[in-house]
């Protein structure tokens, strides 16, 4: 048989050179070249497009849609918004091509190549079937497919990319899927077992399998099984693999329908939602920040305590995080809200450092809202505080300034100009009015009375500082356009706070008074001292054969101490495989390199850790550096530093170290190793027990070249 492919085309329209077989020239249509090499040519190469992209495929501005004819005798034709495509003024005449296989009465595929309209529906028709697939163009260029193949899989290639991405049992928006796979050439079939009754309707069943050309017989079968949503309840829908009288596995999804029959979740899933603390509204999430929350549930098993808890992506608001096992069920279980990557001009609430879940309790108080599901889903609610910074003038401070900047544009004074207008919104309405002023004026009347700006972050555990001048001023924000408020004299201070993107102040309290000092004089010499020091971290090198290597440390928040060897721009040492060390210096030979550090500023990460006992800091040591990858030796010298400043604690809030440490200690080494453990500690001694989210530790394996570096740091 020979068929003839039919081609949809505006007139007019400017395709590129094939490098493919060409279809032909469009007949008596000017300026039209062969067609895209995307576009199937013939049999072959149609059955290599529905594999790749099934029934649809959006290109260079086309729509392509290739369809099994069926029958011939069923009158099989595509249609355009209702109209025969034949019918269309822009039909194009293409070379044919045969079927295969030859005889006459095989099933052959229809193409069909299409410029987008505005809004436009394809239908495939014959005597028996109908199907429709609809378009939209959006921004003028934009095509989308509109109808349930924009989504679902309807192809091998599709199919394998879904899996990868999904799990087998999945949902969307108020569809639930089960894919299933099995080999045609055994008795082992996939059966439904449980339809979800009157709450859902088969709605699809999709044939994802490989085609090809010539038949064969066996092969691997992939559908997919679509449930549409009818009504609100808790089902199950549920697929068995094996034969009647044997059950190999089972696909199931444990559902409950929500919102009209609008929303399915399955057991494993969490629905999280951002919302405004005031309006209630969804908060829009920008791609450029992408707001996360962190999990941790712990399982008391035989074999000890097992940790997990992975750190989700909210990527859309709101956002269905799948988040694998009942964590809800876990014996312990708590989930925070990052505070970086807020969508814009959106804090923690008011006060709050952390926004957790943590066994049911809120922190702070009407933070989040949980509600949790019969089926084991929860929909959770966090609020945030929109607070826009009211900086008018763009120099990242908000003060009296930003008023009188914000005045004279209302009033259209020429010498008037105002940068980002959203962070002056402070009535939140989109708009920029008298109103925002009013709000501006209260706001500061608001840190006059109070007598300092609040900052950003505050510190869980205040970092002590010493005055290093005479004495330093005290202001009532973070820049020297603010008020002076107090003189402080050469004393210990306490890092209270400070704000995102700001290293140059801290917020302070002294003698009962609190506000911001500036870490720096006009000349660049330190105004204060951090306490916190970097306490011997030392370092080991391993290499495979005795190796010339040169170590450099990049120190962005603190000074070197003390160092030995002596460090002069860097060490440059021959390392042994045992891990000595043959100092070029001077011809010493060493265990390790050894240094320390002053005037620490790194502000390390205590959102995750272990309360401690002070009596059990031997033990939780041994283990905890053990599962890191410590060696004994290097374990045991770890231990005899840090146990006599630890044990005699009532606790110690314990927390390892990682890019806060890292990023502000770079360790550069020539030749680099093949692996690197960096073990850096910070504790807090403490005289009560505290609720810590559980740090998950990762352990190392030594390979090549190796590097070892351990030390730690006594906080608060």
């Amino acid at each position: 048989m020979k068929i003839k492919i039919t081609a949809i085309l505006t007139t007019g329209l400017m395709l590129a050179a094939s490098a493919a077989m060409p279809l032909g020239q469009a007949a008596g249509a000017q300026g039209v070249e062969a067609l895209p090499e995307w576009v199937p040519s013939d049999y072959a190469s149609a059955v290599e497009f529905q594999n790749n992209y099934g029934a649809t495929h959006i290109q260079d501005g086309l729509i392509c849609v290739v369809h099994d004819s069926g029958n011939p005798q069923m009158s099989p034709h595509f249609e355009v918004n209702g109209v025969y495509a034949e019918k269309a003024d822009c039909l194009v005449s293409l070379e044919d091509y045969a079927a295969y296989p030859e005889a006459d009465d095989s099933p052959y595929i229809i193409v069909s190549l299409f410029r987008p309209e505005e809004e436009m529906t394809i239908s495939y028709k014959s005597d028996r079937e109908q199907t429709d697939y609809t378009f939209t163009t959006q921004d003028g260029d934009e095509i989308i497919e509109t109808d349930i193949y924009g989504w679902l899989p309807d192809c091998a290639e599709e199919y394998g990319d879904y899996l990868n991405a999904h799990h087998q049992v999945s949902v969307k928006d108020n569809c639930v899927l089960i894919c299933t796979s099995y080999s045609s050439g055994t008795a082992f079939r996939w059966n439904v077992s449980e339809n979800g009754g009157e709450y859902f309707e088969l709605a699809e069943i999709v044939n994802c399998s490989t085609k090809t050309v010539e038949p064969m017989d066996g092969g691997t079968v992939e559908n997919i099984y679509v449930y549409k949503a009818l009504k609100d309840g808790y089902s199950k829908i549920q697929y068995n693999y094996g034969t009647k009288s044997q059950v190999e596995s089972s696909a199931i999804a444990d559902c409950v329908v929500l919102n009209d029959a609008q929303e399915v979740l399955l057991s494993s899933q969490m629905k999280v939602t951002l919302v405004d603390s005031a309006t209630g509204e969804v908060i829009p999430i920008n791609e450029d920040a992408i707001p996360s929350i962190s999990t941790e549930a712990s399982y008391e098993t035989p074999n000890g305590t097992i940790y997990s808890g992975p750190i989700m992506r909210i990527e859309s608001d709101p956002c269905v995080l799948d988040m694998g096992a009942d964590l809800f069920n876990a014996d312990s279980f708590s989930f925070e809200l990052s505070g970086s990557s807020l969508p814009k001009n959106y804090k923690l609430r008011k006060n709050a450092s952390r926004q957790v879940w943590d066994n049911g309790t809120v922190s702070p108080e009407d933070s989040i809202i949980v509600t949790k599901y019969d089926n084991g889903a929860a929909d959770v609610v966090f609020k945030l505080d929109y607070d826009p910074s009211g900086d008018a003038n763009g120099d990242g401070l908000f003060s009296i300034a930003d008023a009188v900047m914000l005045n004279k544009w209302l009033l259209g004074r020429p010498d008037a100009a105002i940068g980002d207008w959203e962070e002056l919104d402070l009535c939140h309405d989109n708009k920029l009015n008298v109103f925002d002023f009013i709000a501006m004026k209260q706001r500061l009347v608001e840190i006059y009375e109070r007598g300092y700006i609040e900052p950003d972050v505050k510190a869980m555990y205040p970092q002590e500082m010493i005055v290093v001048k005479d004495s330093i001023k005290m202001y009532q924000g973070p820049s020297l356009v603010y008020p002076e408020v107090a003189e402080i004299p050469g004393a210990r201070i306490q890092e209270l706070g400070y704000m995102k993107g700001n290293n140059d102040w801290v917020f302070v309290e002294f003698d009962g008074t609190r506000g911001w000092v500036s870490i720096r004089d006009e000349d660049g010499n330190y105004n204060v001292s951090w306490l916190a020091v970097a306490d011997k971290p030392v370092i080991y090198l391993y290499p495979e054969e005795e190796t010339d290597v040169h170590v450099e440390l990049d120190l962005t928040e603190a000074e070197l101490a003390t160092t030995y060897p002596r460090y002069n721009g860097g060490w440059d040492v021959v390392a042994s495989p045992d891990g000595t060390l043959l100092n070029k210096a001077d011809g010493t030979h060493h265990k390790y390199l050894f240094w320390d550090a002053k005037n620490v500023r790194t502000r390390f990460d205590f959102s995750k850790g272990f309360c401690v006992a002070g009596a059990d800091t031997e033990a939780f040591l041994k283990e905890k550096l053990t599962y890191m990858g410590l060696t004994e030796e290097e374990m045991n010298e770890f231990i005899v530093y840090w146990l006599p400043r630890m044990e005699h604690n009532p606790y110690n809030l314990i927390s390892f170290q990682g890019k806060a440490y890292t990023d502000t200690a770079k360790l550069n080494i020539t030749p680099a190793p093949d692996s690197l453990l960096r073990i850096f500690m910070t504790y807090v001694p403490l005289e009560e027990e505290v609720q810590i989210a559980p740090q998950q530790l990762e352990t190392f394996e030594r390979k090549g070249f190796t590097v070892v570096e351990w030390g730690g740091s006594q906080q608060g």
